[in-house]
C-alpha cells in the first residue's frame, strides 16, 4: 500500500526526484568516501479543518551530500598586502640546474 501511494504522489514525480537525488548522493559518497543521507518527509493533513475523510499529502525531499575536502594553500604575506608562495624576507639562493650523468656498470659473470 505505501509504495502504491508513494507512486501516486505528484503523479510519480516524487519517486523520480527521489531516484535522481539518491543516485547523486551515491556518486558523492563514492567520490568523497564520506557518508551522506537522503530524507523523505511526508506531511499528512486534513484537507479542510475538522474533516478527516479527505487528506492532503505533501512530500519533501532533503539530501545531505558529502563534500570533497579542499586542499589548503600556504602563502606568505607582504607589508603591502600581497601574497606570494616564497618567503619575501628570505634571501634567494643563486641555484642553477646541473646536468647529471648516470653510468650503468655491467654485471660481472665471474
Amino acid at each position: 500500500m505505501f509504495s502504491d501511494i508513494l507512486l501516486k504522489i505528484n503523479k510519480g514525480a516524487t519517486v523520480a526526484e527521489l531516484s535522481e537525488k539518491f543516485r547523486s548522493l551515491v556518486q558523492a559518497v563514492r567520490m568523497t568516501g564520506k557518508a551522506g543521507s537522503l530524507s523523505l518527509t511526508l506531511k499528512v493533513a486534513p484537507a479542510t479543518r475538522g474533516d478527516v475523510d479527505i487528506l492532503t499529502v505533501d512530500a519533501g525531499i532533503k539530501t545531505n551530500a558529502p563534500e570533497a575536502d579542499h586542499r589548503k594553500n600556504v602563502f606568505f604575506s607582504t607589508e603591502d598586502g600581497e601574497l606570494c608562495q616564497s618567503d619575501p624576507s628570505q634571501m634567494e639562493l643563486p641555484l642553477r640546474p646541473q646536468r647529471v650523468e648516470i653510468i650503468q656498470r655491467g654485471a660481472s659473470n665471474g
